[in-house]
């Protein structure tokens, strides 16, 4: 068995192919779980959604064990003359954090620091108070390399033992009671929810004419409306379905499909991958009627210990149901010395944008007020 460590820079799919069993192991060791870096799911998303020639997978061996997996994609960032490594993504997902296994999670990042994989590398939306962003300051720090918090974001997340129907306020809990008896009054209302046995590709058809039936069909961005996203979706959900990964809740109106959640287990947690609802009762506020009711079964089954809503910052719907909140954050570590400049240099160069947007408006004003100037 090889000793120390040893690091591989992948370019493609099949690459990856190759590493899928040690891939498998570091997934279910993983020091944070993030389900759209395991091998079902991000190999289907390479495929549906394209590498790209930037693609770069840089793969940390130590001891002969495969220790960390980080996807990137390389790019130019922030109007800077050097490129960034940054976490490979796709709009699906909104979880940047890499594979690591826990007792080697430094190691592996002061060798992907050491790779020269790029000038910087900048990680996509990662939680801010977890074991890969410790790791991640304990090499960065240890190699003299600069390290900045770009962006960050709260979102909702729903743990276990905090019911967060306690924490509703009165007006919550009287549109409830308004909505759930409207929503009565059109039929019967039944809660729903995915068992081991159940058909997953008649559970897929019926969330895809679901989705499409609402704005996001009408918009063209619903799963029906993008090749993409129709071979991506299904061949995910059914594989996290063989692999008892998959949760769907939701409500049926008179067995019609009213509303649905699809969640992906990773770990002791999990993450909201796809919402839908009907929207012919939109004055019942459908979505929000069944997301209580998923509290309800997540609070009464079985399960994952959290689940994480992976939304973005201007989604704020979960927030109304869901009551605990996960900072997540982008973070960028120069590794040359272009690299080191350039993530210095940010805070500078973003507050000279900033005084530029401001003056402008000023610049703008300037001619209309010269008479009044010489008036006065």
């Amino acid at each position: 068995m090889a000793t120390g460590t040893l690091v591989k820079v992948l370019r493609d799919a099949a690459e990856l192919r190759a590493l899928v069993p040690a891939w498998e192991a570091l997934a279910a060791e993983a020091a944070e779980p993030n389900p759209f870096y395991e091998p079902w799911m991000l190999l289907p998303a390479l495929e549906a959604y394209g590498a790209g020639e930037g693609f770069r997978c840089v793969a940390v061996w130590d001891d002969g064990v495969l220790g960390a997996l980080f996807p990137l994609r390389l790019e130019k960032r922030w109007r800077l003359p050097v490129r960034a490594a940054r976490s490979w993504g796709h709009r699906n997902m909104l979880n940047g954090t890499p594979l690591l296994r826990a007792k080697s999670a430094a190691k592996c990042m002061a060798a992907l620091l050491a790779s020269g994989v790029a000038p910087l590398v900048e990680f996509e939306w990662s939680s801010a108070g977890g074991l890969f962003y410790g790791a991640l300051a304990e090499a960065a720090g240890g190699a003299g390399s600069p390290w900045l918090v770009t962006d960050a974001y709260t979102r909702a997340v729903l743990v276990r033992g905090r019911d967060p129907r306690a924490r509703f306020n009165s007006n919550m809990k009287n549109n409830l009671r308004r909505w759930q008896a409207k929503l009565a009054g059109a039929g019967k209302l039944s809660p729903v929810r995915l068992a081991p046995g159940d058909d997953i590709g008649a559970w897929t058809e019926q969330f895809i004419a679901l989705e499409a039936s609402g704005w996001k069909g009408a918009a063209g961005s619903a799963i029906a409306c993008r090749e993409d996203d129709r071979r991506f979706v299904p061949a995910v959900l059914a594989e996290a379905h063989r692999r008892g990964r998959l949760i769907i809740t939701g409500l049926d109106l008179d067995g019609r499909p009213l509303a649905r959640h699809c969640m992906l287990v990773g770990g002791e947690g999990a993450f909201t991958f796809k919402i839908a609802y009907d929207e012919t009762y939109a004055s019942c506020s459908p979505g929000i009627v069944a997301e209580v009711d998923n509290v309800r079964q997540f609070l009464e089954s079985a399960g994952p210990s959290w689940i994480d809503s992976n939304t973005s910052r201007e989604n704020t719907s979960y927030g109304r149901v869901w009551k605990d909140r996960r900072t997540v954050q982008r973070v960028a570590v120069g590794l040359s010395a272009a690299g080191r400049l350039a993530v210095a240099a940010l805070p500078l160069a973003r507050f000279a944008v900033h005084c530029v947007k401001s003056f402008r408006p000023q610049l703008r004003r300037g001619p209309a007020l010269q008479p009044r100037l010489q008036e006065r």
